[in-house]
C-alpha cells in the first residue's frame, strides 16, 4: 500500500533502467562492428555500405526506442496511466520497428536471414494474410485484461510482451518498407494491406471506450 501511494503521488520520480541502456548500449555496438569490420567484406569493392540516410534512420530510432522504454515513460505507463502504456505500443509497432528496417542495409538483412530455411519461412510469414493475422493478434492479444494486468505485475512478462509486439511488427513492415526487395509489396498492394491493419484495432479501442467499469484492475488506482 506504501508503494502505491508513492506511485499515485510522485508518478515522474526518477527510476534508473540500466538493462533499457545496456540495450541501447548494445545496438550501438552492433551497428558499429557491422558497419566497420563486416560491411567491407560483406560489399563489393566500390559499393556504398551504408548511406546518409540510413545512418539517420537508425540514430532516430535508437532515440525513440529509448524514449519510449525508457524512464519516465516506462514508469508511467507501467504504473500509472494505461494511456502512455499504449503510446509505448504504437511506437514500437507503428515508428520505431520500420525506422531501424529504413536503416538496415540490404547486404546486412541477407547475412542475418540467410538462404536457408528462415529466408522460406520468412518469405511465407511476410504474405499478405499470415502478416495480417499475426500482428492483429498480437494487437487484440496484449489488450487482453489478464495479460496487461500480468505484464505489469511481472517486468519479465512486459518485457516479453514488448518482444512479441517489435516481431510481430517486422514481419508486418518487412513488405512495406523492409531491406530485402523480394518480400515487399507494389504500391497498389501496400495501400489495401496497411488499411488492414487498422480495422481490427478498432474492436479493442471500442471496447475500451464504451466499457462501463475497470477494464484493467492494475490501473484502477
Amino acid at each position: 500500500m506504501h508503494v502505491l501511494a508513492a506511485v499515485a503521488e510522485r508518478p515522474f520520480r526518477f527510476q534508473p533502467h540500466p538493462e533499457i541502456w545496456a540495450l541501447i548500449g548494445g545496438l550501438v555496438l552492433l551497428a558499429v562492428y557491422a558497419v566497420k569490420r563486416v560491411g567491407p567484406a560483406a560489399t563489393r569493392e566500390g559499393e556504398v555500405i551504408t548511406t546518409r540516410g540510413q545512418k539517420a534512420w537508425f540514430v532516430a530510432a535508437l532515440l525513440t526506442l529509448w524514449f519510449a522504454t525508457d524512464w519516465p515513460m516506462h514508469d508511467i505507463s507501467e504504473e500509472y496511466l494505461y494511456f502512455v502504456h499504449m503510446i509505448q505500443h504504437l511506437l514500437l509497432s507503428f515508428v520505431i520497428v520500420p525506422m531501424f528496417l529504413l536503416a538496415t542495409p540490404t547486404w546486412l538483412a541477407r547475412m542475418v536471414v540467410g538462404s536457408g530455411r528462415p529466408y522460406r519461412l520468412l518469405r511465407r510469414m511476410t504474405r499478405v494474410v499470415p502478416a495480417t493475422l499475426l500482428f492483429n493478434a498480437v494487437v487484440v492479444f496484449s489488450h487482453w485484461p489478464a495479460m496487461v494486468n500480468g505484464a505489469v505485475g511481472n517486468p519479465i512478462v512486459h518485457y516479453g510482451v514488448h518482444v512479441l509486439v517489435v516481431f510481430s511488427a517486422l514481419i508486418m513492415w518487412l513488405p512495406v518498407c523492409g531491406p530485402l526487395p523480394e518480400l515487399r509489396f507494389s504500391l497498389f498492394v501496400q495501400m489495401p494491406y496497411l488499411f488492414l491493419q487498422s480495422i481490427i484495432p478498432t474492436v479493442p479501442a471500442g471496447w475500451l471506450t464504451f466499457a462501463e467499469g475497470v477494464v484493467y484492475s492494475s490501473y484502477d488506482r
